[in-house]
């Protein structure tokens, strides 16, 4: 008897399995507005080159979809966007009348769009978290409470990232965690982070993006000589590699933290600027009137470079910026990603400030 128990148990376990939630080959995506329903809406996988639009019919709307793994797909329905993963599951949108939209599936267990979900929903309780600390700190609170918040969320935000990697680096998710992980990881880790993902992964924008930053910054590395670009029949070479140590800060109009660094900068070009010391500022990122404007107003009166886009932040592997890097007198990398005092403590190993 015992033993038969035991058996029938067993198939019991294998039928519970074999009838759980599986996985298809196409997508099931469907989709319900409760009110303002547009009269068509868009879906696009760009990994796949689909692009379709489907007719909505009383606010409610149906289409099947390839699965795809690797990348995200673009929902568009009117004013309303969201990203979403094609993911195998039947998968529900809806869009309430009071705006906001969900995409859920109806077999959560073995749905990356829930995984998505999850993810997101942690990461927005970190935040909500961090501002209600902040709030109830307000402007006058102590300085280093503050960076104390900022670094509990930046903790919090890496550790959620890192477990999003750990467990999915066979599809897009994990690619995404490492794409936000990579600013609180040396050149070495991400280097083998995107080793450890699936060569399936390998030709997405994403993924080819960090690999193409990653090797920038290998030949762009403290030691290695310098890159040179052409901005206009501007080039870094005008400046850098001239027998001067010079110091480039790469940087945009719109960026709180760029401007931040301007008066660290400026107090380095007025003590330590002549015969051996030299600064540019090379704008990036920004429309080219933007920058002129803002430079003057931050008395910026040192050598620039306007318009130079993505030219040197593709060439250097920088993906966040400012970005400031000493050169050497023969154009040699010696420090890349100053910031702060830093800036002066670096310059002033080479430099002998003026009297």
């Amino acid at each position: 008897m015992k033993r038969n128990l035991l058996i029938f148990t067993a198939v019991a376990a294998f039928a519970a399995v074999a009838c759980g939630p599986k996985v298809s080959d196409k997508t099931a995506f469907e989709g319900t507005f409760e009110a303002n329903a547009p009269q068509e809406v868009n879906i696009k996988i760009k990994e796949l080159g689909i692009d379709t639009t489907v007719t909505v019919t009383d606010g409610k709307f149906a289409v099947e979809l390839p699965v795809c793994k690797t990348s995200t797909a673009r929902f568009t329905g009117g004013d309303f966007k969201s990203e979403f993963i094609s993911d195998g599951t039947p998968l529900i949108v809806t869009v309430k009348a009071d705006g906001t939209l969900k995409i859920v599936s109806k077999t959560p267990a073995v749905s990356l769009q829930e995984k998505k979900n999850a993810f997101e929903a942690t990461l927005g309780e970190a935040r909500t978290k961090a501002q209600a600390r902040l709030d109830s700190l307000g402007e006058a609170g102590d300085e280093a409470v503050r960076t104390k918040i900022y670094k509990d969320y930046d903790a919090a935000t890496t550790d959620c990232n890192r477990r999003l990697f750990e467990e999915n680096k066979d599809n897009c998710l994990g690619a995404m965690a490492l794409n936000m992980l990579q600013y609180n990881l040396d050149l070495a880790q991400v280097d083998s982070m995107l080793n450890l993902l699936d060569p399936s992964l390998a030709e997405t924008q994403t993924v080819s993006m960090l690999r193409k930053a990653v090797d920038a910054k290998k030949n762009t590395a403290e030691g290695k000589m310098f890159t040179d670009f052409d901005i206009d029949g501007v080039k870094l070479s005008d400046y850098v590699g001239k027998g001067k140590y010079v110091l480039v800060d790469f940087w945009a109009s719109w960026c709180g933290p760029c401007k931040r660094e301007i008066p660290n900068i400026k107090n380095v070009y007025t003590k330590y600027a002549g015969d051996d010391f030299d600064v540019l500022s090379v704008a990036v990122w920004d429309q080219p009137q933007a920058s002129i404007d803002t430079a003057k107003a931050y008395g910026v009166n040192w050598n620039e470079i306007i318009n130079a886009q993505t030219i040197p932040t593709s060439l250097y592997g920088i993906q966040g910026i400012p970005h400031i890097i000493l050169f050497g007198p023969d154009g040699t990398i010696l420090k890349r990603d100053l910031r702060g005092e830093g800036i002066e403590e670096e310059v002033a190993k080479y430099v002998t400030a003026k009297k």
